[in-house]
């Protein structure tokens, strides 16, 4: 059975100005798919999303939503869309019920679809403990979910996510990970950009990495990993005589980097124990002995040469 694809998008291209924010931009979403833009800010992801959410002009290419002309039928294109942008989408003088209800009212929302979209939403993104709370007594956590809640309000197919978890702790991220995947078991298909490789990572069916207006990478996560990010590796601390260490390593491909071995080879979980027990047994006690592998920091930065966290 043929794939569906959601999202088209063909040589899309954006200037402000002299800047170039989109260069030649090509790729495809399939249905129900989580599909990611992993970049560093500037690289042109949010516009791309504004772009596909009929928020901005481009200049030149071609892109379609659910077969929907971005230009000729950009009513049914928003129709078809719940977009999460960064900043929050609510009023903070009005309750989140109130919110709801004025988002609901842009879609024409009937009562009983009203109703159930709240009943939905309490369950599922567990907004009902605070529906009748104001908006500004909320906590960054809870503002989070409502405004995911009013943005798919209108049960939208696709829903695109701007960064959706920049800022939060590493357990609100993850309660807020598990929001995105029961997103999909919904039958949506999600299109979310991060510049937190383990995000994308955990999240993502397929990644396309962003890069100064292009991408200059696409594929599903551990194959970017496998044939892009490098050779997993046992990275290994040693109390003292690390030039001990690694003369006794000799027989494997081995450097020292900082105050770390690193040694590669094809199955490092089946060499740990190998290498442990030769340490061990010369005398040479180790603090720390792991095995490393590569991420999808490791695939940007072989490929721009700089980490995903610089400017």
């Amino acid at each position: 059975m043929t794939e569906k694809t959601v999202i088209q998008v063909e040589g899309l291209v954006k200037h402000y100005g002299e800047v170039t924010a989109l260069d030649g931009v090509s790729f495809s979403v399939k249905e129900g798919e989580i599909f990611g833009l992993l970049g560093p800010n500037g690289a042109g992801k949010t516009t791309l999303m504004e772009i596909l959410c009929c928020l901005r002009r481009f200049d030149e290419g071609n892109a379609t939503v659910l077969a929907f002309d971005l230009i000729k039928d950009s009513r049914k294109v928003r129709g078809s869309i719940g977009f999460c942008p960064q900043e929050t989408l609510l009023y903070d003088l009005l309750s989140v019920r109130e919110n709801f209800a004025f988002a609901a009212s842009l879609y024409s929302l009937d009562s009983k679809k009203f109703k159930e979209r709240v009943e939905f939403s309490s369950k599922f993104l567990g907004v009902g403990e605070f529906l009748n709370r104001k908006v500004k007594e909320l906590s960054g956590g809870m503002k989070r979910r409502a405004n995911l809640a009013v943005s798919i309000v209108h049960d939208p197919p696709v829903v695109i996510l701007d960064e959706p978890t920049v800022g939060f702790d590493p357990n609100v991220k993850r309660e807020f990970w598990e929001l995105i995947q029961d997103l999909k078991n919904y039958e949506k298909t999600v299109l979310i950009s991060t510049h937190d490789m383990f995000e994308a990572d955990e999240l993502c069916d397929r990644v396309a990495i962003m890069d100064k207006g292009k991408i200059v990478a696409l594929d599903k996560p551990d194959i970017l990993k496998e044939t892009l990010g490098g050779e997993t590796s046992i990275r290994i601390k040693t109390k003292e005589a690390p030039k001990k260490a690694v003369s006794l390593l000799k027989e494997y491909k081995c450097i020292m980097r900082d105050d770390e071995i690193q040694v590669f080879v094809k199955n490092p979980w089946r060499i740990v124990p190998e290498v442990s027990n030769k340490l061990i047994s010369h005398g040479v006690l180790t603090e720390k002995i792991e095995v490393v592998e590569p991420t999808l920091e490791d695939v940007f930065i072989k490929l721009t040469g700089r980490r995903l966290t610089e400017e």
